[in-house]
């Protein structure tokens, strides 16, 4: 069953998830330390290549080349978790790479795709967990394009913050206490919107007292106004 912590790293991709079992594993795999703005380029084309890669310390940005040269990030990976590079070239065409960049430095342990079915053989749990980082990563990306569906900027900041309260239960004083490190430029470059207007908004929803903010927790104080801001739009 996915908890609480799940269902926020899913509309809070700088947030980890469960930590993962495949970390008793990781004597078994090569270990890369990446300093940050390094990355993780690689294509599985066969079994023996490199596939599956767990987070010891640090953070990377699953990241893609837009067409101006600049990087569109998908999803994060935190310690604790893991990811998977591009199978077979699917990913990247032409120009346009996926990457996994280091948004500081951080330590990772790859397993070749035989590897890892070989592990999951021996210990069925992790093809489990593998069920799970495959459909995180789905969650993320479909709720980036789920709240950026709308045109309203407003909107798209009110939808991600409702799914927010949807999966985590008020206090005595109705108020929703969310785990988050995300900046104003990692949320602004999720919902697509820019940064100073990103800004702007969550100081409005703070001073008609919705919402409190810090930089490890975002407090919805009202969720009934949030709705009639949503239906305001």
């Amino acid at each position: 069953m996915l908890n609480a912590d799940d269902y926020t790293a899913v509309l809070i991709p700088t947030m980890p998830y469960r930590p993962l079992r495949i970390a008793a594993y990781v004597d078994q795999a090569k270990k890369r330390k990446l300093f940050k703005g390094e990355y993780i380029y690689g294509q599985t084309q066969n079994h023996d290549d490199l596939y599956y890669y767990y987070v010891e310390k640090g953070q990377l940005s699953c990241s893609f080349t837009k067409i101006n040269g600049e990087q569109a990030v998908l999803f994060y990976r935190n310690a604790g978790n893991a990811f998977s590079v591009e199978y077979g070239g699917i990913a990247s065409l032409g120009d346009y790479k996926m990457h996994y960049y280091a948004t500081t430095d951080t330590v990772v342990f790859g397993f070749t795709e035989a590897q890892l079915y070989a592990i999951c053989r021996e210990n069925p749990e992790i093809f489990y967990e593998f069920v799970l980082n495959c459909h995180m990563a789905f969650g993320q990306m479909g709720h980036r394009i789920s709240n950026t569906a709308v045109a309203s900027a407003m909107q798209r900041i009110i939808g991600w913050l409702i799914k927010l309260c949807a999966v985590r239960e008020p206090d005595d004083l109705g108020v929703y206490a969310i785990p988050s490190n995300i900046t104003v430029q990692q949320l602004a470059d999720l919902l697509s919107i820019h940064v100073t207007t990103c800004s702007r908004l969550l100081s409005q929803l703070e001073t008609d007292g919705v919402l409190q903010r810090n930089r490890k927790e975002i407090r919805v104080l009202d969720l009934q106004k949030l709705h009639e801001y949503e239906d305001a739009e």
